[in-house]
């Protein structure tokens, strides 16, 4: 393999080498290959790249590229795929940028051109990501790198929490790329899509059994307490004019603060010289109340 390398730089073809980007492995290059072997500071950055010391490989190749005479497609290239490795992505982006303007005719162009779209996703600039993989897998529709295009357009919807988006995105890398390595990455993203919905209605459904039941909860306990008014009321039919009028105050006060939205009339709540006639109506009431409640349970089944 070393050899065929060597064969194809020295045909001056290192452009048709089959660079892919980092998803799937970085590009692997002699450091005695062409021209760029005969600088020993370039030769010790592509190196350190080739053994994966991706923040020796930055430091070399900014050095070494800051003499112009060093400055290539192929070495600004191996830069910025070292500076996503080593999570540098404002350099890449500023790199990439420069790069696209530069060697816009390069080889490499539409591998920068996707990793500046990588760039601005890890520095989450979502919309400006999604334009820059949009417009690589327009002008690219047949790079190998397309599908992984289309998964980091997924992943900025779906970092934006913008699921319905993300979902259709998921669905096609799994389903029209299949054997790329993206579909396994594009599938877990669908499965957690999935449980997040289920999550959310169980939530829903939770939250609205959970207010039913409150709202059974407390009418019971405010038809408990009606019972314990009309059992007190009940049990002493033989007091006085006085004792009585202070009983319906009480009940009065009580169903005035459960339920407040039908509050007894005010002419129910009998002065301390009240009549009988008084006392049977407020009593009468406080009956009411109480079956209106019991039938609010029952209608309820009994929920508790």
């Amino acid at each position: 393999m070393k050899k065929l390398i060597k064969s194809l730089l020295a045909l001056g073809l290192a452009a048709l080498l089959p660079l892919y980007a980092l998803d799937y492995g970085a590009a692997r290059v002699n450091s005695r290959g062409a021209d760029d072997g005969k600088n020993s500071l370039l030769g010790a950055a592509y190196n350190a790249y080739a053994q994966s010391d991706w923040q020796s490989a930055v430091m070399l190749f900014r050095k070494a590229l800051s003499d112009p005479q060093n400055e290539s497609d192929s070495s600004l290239y191996m830069l910025i795929m070292a500076e996503m490795q080593s999570k540098s992505y404002k350099a890449a982006l500023s790199d990439s940028t420069y790069f696209l303007k530069a060697y816009s005719d390069s080889a490499y162009a539409p591998l920068i051109k996707y990793q500046q779209g990588r760039s601005l996703y890890y520095l989450g600039e979502f919309d400006k990501a999604v334009l820059v993989l949009s417009d690589f897998c327009h002008q690219h529709p047949h790079n190998d790198m397309y599908a992984a295009a289309l998964f980091w357009i997924a992943e900025c919807f779906y970092s934006g929490y913008n699921f319905e988006q993300a979902r259709p995105i998921y669905e096609r890398v799994v389903d029209e790329f299949p054997k790329d390595a993206k579909a396994i990455d594009a599938k877990y993203r669908l499965d957690s899509i999935n449980q997040r919905l289920r999550e959310e209605k169980l939530l829903y459904l939770l939250q609205q059994t959970g207010e039913s039941y409150l709202s059974s909860k407390e009418n019971y306990e405010k038809a408990l307490r009606r019972y314990e008014l009309e059992n007190v009321l009940n049990a002493a039919p033989h007091a006085s004019a006085e004792e009585r009028a202070a009983a319906i105050d009480n009940a009065v006060e009580t169903v005035l603060n459960d339920q407040a939205e039908t509050p007894v009339p005010t002419e129910t709540a009998a002065p301390a010289s009240a009549s009988d006639q008084a006392f049977e109506s407020a009593l009468e009431k406080l009956k009411r109340s109480a079956a209106e409640a019991q039938n609010l349970l029952d209608q309820n089944g009994g929920q508790k």
